[in-house]
């Protein structure tokens, strides 16, 4: 397997996060809870971190914020690179872009991502899918589960509040001193399932899971009223599928 290569040396990008994270601290209301959990994790592992999806920026925040590990994230090209600064950025980080939404192309990201992990990166990935609520998959997508379960690793659950408010979908320039908040959870093993990637009930068992820690630490933010009651209820009454 190819050694993971980024862009930008590793010398290199830690100052520039040290800018950017100094820059942050100075113009936004940003504040961390859980990074801690994420040394259970051996150094030379990979894994996933996934959260809900809200803006633009969810990537930058949470790159920023995650402290020993660089973040790779999955991301649309034809919106992550539409900015030309987000563009560098991303170039800097080694985000893994999605093309155009093609069933190959899903497949192609998601041997991408396995790769990157099995090389011990931290990828980070929104199963949500997109930012407009209209869009969105609330229930997850399954792509996270499958990534795990063929990489064999586990999944950080990431719960983000008010980067919609910082850069709204749509505006043109970030909005000052808004309030973020990052809410990080313990590492979540999936041992026996590792190999099943291809067994539907346990693809959408794992991803059922972790979008529920994931609501729990986010408070459910965003998530429309009767979406909330219909997957409380749906988590309430998960069970381990048969393999």
């Amino acid at each position: 397997m190819p050694k993971l290569e980024y862009e930008t040396p590793e010398w290199a990008y830690r100052c520039l996060k040290g800018i950017f994270r100094t820059i942050l601290g100075i113009t936004y209301d940003v504040k961390s809870e859980g990074l801690e959990l994420l040394d259970e994790i051996p150094s030379n592992q990979g894994f996933l971190m996934a959260a809900n999806h809200g803006s633009i920026v969810d990537a930058f925040v949470m790159g920023l914020e995650v402290r020993n590990h660089r973040v790779r994230f999955v991301g649309r090209q034809r919106t992550l690179w539409a900015n030309p600064i987000f563009g560098k950025i991303n170039d800097i980080i080694g985000t893994i872009p999605v093309p155009e939404r093609r069933e190959k192309n899903k497949a192609v990201v998601i041997k991408i991502s396995v790769e990157a992990v099995k090389q011990g990166a931290c990828v980070g990935i929104f199963p949500e899918g997109a930012i407009l609520r209209r869009r969105k998959s609330f229930e997850g997508k399954t792509g996270m589960a499958r990534i795990a379960l063929e990489a064999g690793c586990p999944i950080v659950p990431v719960g983000l509040l008010g980067t919609d408010g910082l850069w709204p979908y749509g505006a043109k320039m970030p909005r000052l001193g808004r309030p973020v908040r990052m809410y990080v959870g313990s590492p979540i093993w999936f041992e026996e399932y590792y190999g099943l990637q291809e067994n539907h009930a346990v693809v959408r068992y794992v991803t059922d899971l972790v979008m529920k820690e994931i609501r729990a630490l986010s408070g459910w933010y965003d998530v429309p009223p009767n979406k909330i009651i219909e997957l409380y209820r749906h988590y309430e009454s998960l069970s381990k599928p048969q393999i």
